[in-house]
């Protein structure tokens, strides 16, 4: 036996039809029916409730029942007659559970003796229907805005038709300890209602109506929350109600399955904790991994001649060229970047283009890319294995899924690294001698995500791949707004870093803006041990570096003990410098963007610095867009 998966209409985008079909499709058991979606359809209940049936769902919670009490006694009496129309309408449906909100009203009853009189009252009306209240504590409820306060009231009451309602957003958003939970009876507990939510200063109502977020997509700590719910003794529906404004115009069905994926990832994470459930859903664990190997441009053929210009200025070479894909291999040390010459189309989402030169895949070495394809199968995402082009390499040992609609990464075996190498057949020139490699790795790598897909992506990266967010930022640049969200993977040989960047209305070749006043927002950034070291051999081979303002390095000066010499070092190669307090430092620089986005980024890190050196940000896009 599982744990049962529901949701609320009002998560989704469309019709009550298409939320209902995009349920049953994602996985879900069953489903919360929200007012407004069944009044706005043009189905009766009974419909509703026969379409339900015939999609394999269960109505679980009609909702919601708001405003019941009231300090004015004939307010009150017309609230019993809502009641009885709504029992009329869930007798049709086949619902049997009310969602019973808070009052948020000046004329709420302020008494706990008053307020449990007008809910007994409410609960025997119900209980002659066969119907049962689920009481909520909202978050800015007048007098009941706690679920510890709400709990005392359904106990005082102490109805077999009127139990709680706990919302994970109520609680966690008002920073209330979540262990109480264990205390509350299970039996009485009739309604679970889950949402994630990023961490933000507002208005409380404000951020729950348009902030909510699926588990795993925001910054809550789901995983005690849930585990304290397992520790009641609950046993009904984990069911997401979730108000947000991107997601209520995004495709029904991604987000359908975003959803479900979202449950599955929670219910892994409660699992950890002591005393789990063995009804808890358990995914494989993740398999072995290890770094990032190698990268994959989309240039076309008129972007190429510049992606390799600007590649041998980063000391790569042109190794190799495939005979058959278009792919042009440019090495440097244990660093490999292919550069497909053909493609001269990729898509940031259906009918949307992405700007090239773009990053089009990422490859990821792993011990047993078979144990991450099982394992996001069972999560929901659409991996796949394949074959390398003009090798015999076993399917099994190379395992692709998008991270983007741009980019994929694959997970590759030792071997299938080896082959992808060897399928490079064409040594199209006499490679000049190698200069002494001064990269090291790809320290991260940057994307450009659509303000629809950011949830879904962040969603993708934490469930599948373990990945961990850390602090987002918002960087002002010239000509706009950049949301920048960091996430790491500590693997057993260093750190894969991806980081996402939303430019809404930038990622389209519908961009106003032309490519010389952009600044770049998609890059691929190489480690090194000696960032000055890399300027200077970068300078040799014809590099340009980008003109910081010379206001920077007065700053720079400012904030920092950095030597004179030093300083007019850096500023003579366009290095940036950060420092975190601690003895860490952070020397980067940039190349100009390549074609309308891309651009290469060097880092070296010192001592314990582990951040991009954001604080840069918005002078190093001001620089590239001059």
């Amino acid at each position: 036996m599982s744990i049962r998966t529901s949701i609320a209409t009002v998560s989704l985008s469309g019709s009550l039809e298409t939320k209902m079909t995009a349920i049953a499709e994602a996985g879900f058991d069953g489903f919360e029916v929200f007012e407004p979606d069944l009044v706005s359809s043009p189905q009766r209940p009974k419909e509703i409730a026969a379409r339900a049936a015939d999609l394999g769902l269960t109505i679980d919670l009609y909702q919601p029942f708001r405003d019941v009490d009231s300090t004015n006694p004939d307010t009150f009496a017309r609230n019993l007659i809502r009641a009885d129309r709504k029992f009329d309408v869930m007798e049709e449906l086949g619902c049997d559970l009310l969602l019973v909100c808070s009052s948020p009203l000046p004329t709420a009853v302020r008494d706990d003796g008053q307020l449990a009189e007008q809910l007994h009252t409410v609960a025997e009306r119900a209980q002659e229907r066969g119907i049962r209240l689920a009481y909520e504590a909202l978050a800015w409820g007048a007098h009941i805005n706690t679920y510890r306060h709400a709990w005392q009231i359904v106990a005082d009451v102490d109805h077999p038709a009127l139990g709680t309602c706990l919302d994970s957003f109520h609680i966690l958003s008002r920073g209330d300890d979540p262990s109480g939970i264990r205390d509350i009876d299970g039996d009485k507990i009739f309604f679970l209602q889950l949402a994630d939510a990023p961490h933000l200063v507002m208005d409380v109502l404000q951020w729950s109506r348009h902030h909510r977020c699926f588990p795993g997509q925001g910054n809550f700590d789901l995983g005690a929350f849930g585990a304290h719910v397992v520790a009641s003794g609950y046993d009904g529906p984990w069911s997401l109600e979730i108000f947000n404004d991107v997601f209520r115009h995004s495709a029904t069905g991604r987000t359908a399955a975003d959803a479900h994926r979202s449950l599955l990832y929670l219910q892994e994470q409660v699992g950890r904790y002591p005393h789990a459930t063995d009804q808890l859903f358990d995914p494989p664990p993740p398999g072995p991994i290890e770094n990032i190997v190698s990268v994959r441009l989309a240039s076309g053929p008129v972007r190429a001649p510049e992606v390799a210009w600007t590649l041998g200025h980063l000391g790569f070479e042109m190794t190799a060229a495939h005979s058959t894909h278009g792919l042009q291999l440019f090495s440097h040390g244990p660093l490999a970047v292919a550069v497909d010459t053909t493609v001269d189309t990729l898509w940031t989402a259906p009918g949307v283009p992405a700007h090239l030169p773009a990053v089009a895949q990422i490859g990821v070495r792993s011990g047993d890319p078979g144990e991450w394809l099982t394992r996001a199968h069972a999560l929901g995402v659409p991996a796949q294995a394949v074959g390398m082009p003009g090798t015999d390499t076993d399917l099994a040992e190379v395992v692709r899924m998008s991270v983007t609609d741009a980019t994929s990464l694959d997970l590759r075996s030792r071997s299938s690294v080896q082959s992808w190498l060897e399928a490079f057949d064409l040594v199209p020139r006499a490679s000049a001698p190698p200069s002494s490699p001064f990269l090291t790795d790809v320290d991260h790598i940057a994307l450009a995500v659509p303000a629809d897909s950011w949830d879904g992506i962040m969603l993708l990266l934490r469930s599948v791949l373990g990945m961990t967010p850390h602090e987002g930022q918002d960087v002002v640049d010239a000509v706009g707004l950049v949301r920048s969200q960091a996430l790491t993977l500590t693997t057993a040989t260093g750190v894969i870093r991806l980081s996402l960047n939303m430019v809404p209305g930038r990622v389209s070749d519908t961009d106003p803006l032309p490519a010389a006043r952009r600044g770049g927002v998609s890059h691929v950034a190489f480690g090194t041990h000696d960032a000055i070291a890399a300027a200077e051999s970068m300078v040799a081979r014809g590099f340009l570096p980008l003109q910081i303002s010379p206001n920077y390095y007065d700053d720079l000066a400012a904030r920092f003990d950095v030597p004179g010499d030093v300083l007019a070092t850096l500023q003579r190669l366009g290095i940036l410098y950060d420092a975190n307090g601690s003895g860490g430092e952070f020397f980067h620089f940039f190349t100009p963007t390549v074609g309308d986005d891309l651009f290469f980024e060097v880092v070296q890190r010192v001592g314990d610095y582990a951040g991009y050196g954001e604080t840069n940000s918005a002078v190093r896009l001001a620089a590239q867009l001059r």
